[in-house]
């Protein structure tokens, strides 16, 4: 099994690395990493003037270190290393792994919803297809 998070929501539930190793689960945890609360950072840009307010993180987490205090696997990939042969090695292991894959940080997620709106007013993305 494979779960995708984003650091913001990993660090909401980092509770669970406790359970992942304790279980010792076959999961392999894909972190995007761009230091933001990336749908708030980009709610605040595209709806707010571009006023960035605790969405930031200014502190760089190592997020496979804190795996590995856990008793987990843990991978961090930087802009430096081809993420290509750690996702196909952790791809193949049965033990519970994470990889702290780092993100630009001004990359956009979508389809979205606005603020207040409507989940049919999705904006950035073809929902027909």
């Amino acid at each position: 099994m494979i779960c995708f998070t984003g650091d913001g929501s990993f660090q909401m539930n980092i509770q669970e690395l406790a359970t992942l190793a304790d279980l010792d689960l076959n999961i392999t945890v894909i972190l995007f990493n761009n230091r933001h609360l990336g749908l708030v950072r980009q709610q605040q840009e595209l709806f707010y003037r571009g006023t960035i307010m605790a969405s930031r993180f200014h502190r760089h987490i190592d997020f496979a270190a804190i795996g590995r205090d856990f008793g987990i696997e843990g991978h961090l990939v930087g802009k430096e290393v081809d993420p290509m042969p750690v996702l196909k090695a952790v791809l193949r292991g049965k033990d519970p792994r994470i990889v702290d894959l780092r993100i630009n940080a001004a990359y956009n997620v979508y389809p979205m919803v606005p603020p207040g709106a409507a989940n049919s007013d999705t904006i950035g993305g073809d929902m027909d297809g």
